[in-house]
């Protein structure tokens, strides 16, 4: 990271929490707490001479009064050596450790002196201490993480699970700066120390920054070790219960939408969506993809025994924007057997590194998407196509 970077950062990081010193005049009123009012005025002021003297008469009185140490400490920053002022400040972090001004600057001179440990300790404390503005410091650490030293001493203290570990990864992956989510997550992952949670929010980080082929290999990477091939479509099967995460299926909270699994034709297992007498736009069950251009046939067995459903329900195939759409059909409509159904669809040449596959309402808006009853779902799988250019394969009785 250049040096200008850094420099910004530590600005940043220093002064995020001068608002929050305000806290530190939250005090008994008393003659010392008046005069250290002032002083603190005085400082804001620009007249650090005459603070740093109303501080000093402050702790003639009063030796243990922690905030004028921090006073004294700022007004003081432009004498002595760089080891008086760092004394001064260490002095005003041992008697007023609750000073996120003190902190804060302790953090930047470490950071600069490149004693990253000790920088992350004082963050730590900042992040306990200014609850005001824990939003802006957990940022910018969550920048400071482009810098991989900073990250890999960031993944050493998160190790000791702090209990803002899960808000500083979060603020990784929303900030949305790929170094910063890869170094950190990458070093977590690297000591065994990412649980399946972080690693899902990664993946999913990546896919929102649209980094389809980054979140795919890292998703192929985090499964279990096996010699078959991972089809296009995963879990297409329902063999296990969908994780919400990676490229597996994702099972979105919907009202008046319940998911589980049953058992399917043959042996294997089926998805069962009951639908509870509510209008449903989407039906919360959706997939993402990684397809090459080229023409594909999504094929699935569905059955629906006693599905209220004004227009059935489809599938919609978008690009990764989720606005570029690529394919819409597989009518399934009630059926008291399992039926087959297929949709053909083709992904683009560019601008679609990454699909959905979503299940959706086509009914208007409104009373008419109202669902009532079960609809099961099996055997899901995406082929490559030779082109044929034929259309969409209405739903046609199987044999269980």
């Amino acid at each position: 990271m250049t040096v200008w970077r850094w420099l910004i950062l530590l600005c940043v990081v220093a002064l995020l929490t001068w608002a929050g010193s305000g806290m530190i005049a939250l005090h008994r009123s008393t003659p010392a707490a008046a005069q250290l009012d002032a002083a603190q005025r005085q400082l804001r002021d620009g007249d650090l001479e005459q603070a740093a003297d109303t501080a000093r008469q402050v702790l003639s009185r009063e030796p243990s009064q922690g905030r004028a140490f921090g006073i004294l400490a700022r007004a003081l920053e432009a004498e002595g050596s760089d080891a008086q002022r760092v004394a001064r400040y260490e002095t005003a972090s041992r008697r007023a450790p609750r000073d996120a001004q003190i902190r804060a600057w302790l953090a930047a001179h470490e950071l600069q002196d490149g004693d990253i440990a000790h920088a992350i300790t004082q963050i730590d404390a900042l992040l306990t201490i200014a609850p005001g503005s824990r939003r802006d410091v957990l940022a910018a650490t969550a920048q400071l993480a482009q810098d991989p030293a900073f990250a890999e001493a960031l993944a050493d203290h998160l190790a000791d699970r702090p209990q803002w570990r899960t808000a500083v990864l979060r603020a990784v992956v929303a900030q949305k700066t790929p170094a910063a989510s890869d170094n950190l997550h990458g070093a977590l992952h690297a000591r065994g120390d990412l649980t399946p949670a972080e690693t899902a929010r990664w993946i999913d980080g990546m896919l929102a920054e649209g980094r389809w082929g980054s979140a795919y290999a890292r998703w192929i990477g985090s499964l279990p070790q096996t010699n078959t091939r991972v089809p296009a479509l995963y879990n297409g099967d329902f063999d296990t219960f969908p994780t919400s995460a990676g490229f597996d299926w994702r099972v979105r909270p919907t009202t008046g939408v319940v998911f589980d699994r049953i058992i399917g034709p043959g042996s294997g297992h089926a998805a069962r969506l009951t639908f509870l007498g509510r209008p449903v736009a989407r039906a919360g069950l959706e997939h993402p993809l990684l397809l090459a251009p080229g023409t594909y046939r999504l094929d699935l067995m569905t059955r629906a025994p006693d599905l209220q459903a004004d227009q059935g329900l489809d599938w919609a195939l978008t690009c990764a924007d989720g606005r570029t759409r690529i394919g819409n059909g597989a009518r399934m409509r009630r059926s008291a057997t399992w039926v087959k159904a297929s949709l053909q669809f083709d992904v683009p040449d560019t601008g679609c590194e990454g699909q959905w596959l979503r299940l959706i309402n086509p009914a208007p808006r409104g009373v008419a998407q109202t669902l009532r009853g079960e609809l099961h779902l099996a055997a899901l799988t995406v082929t490559l196509q030779a082109s044929t250019g034929v259309d969409d394969a209405q739903a046609t009785p199987a044999t269980p």
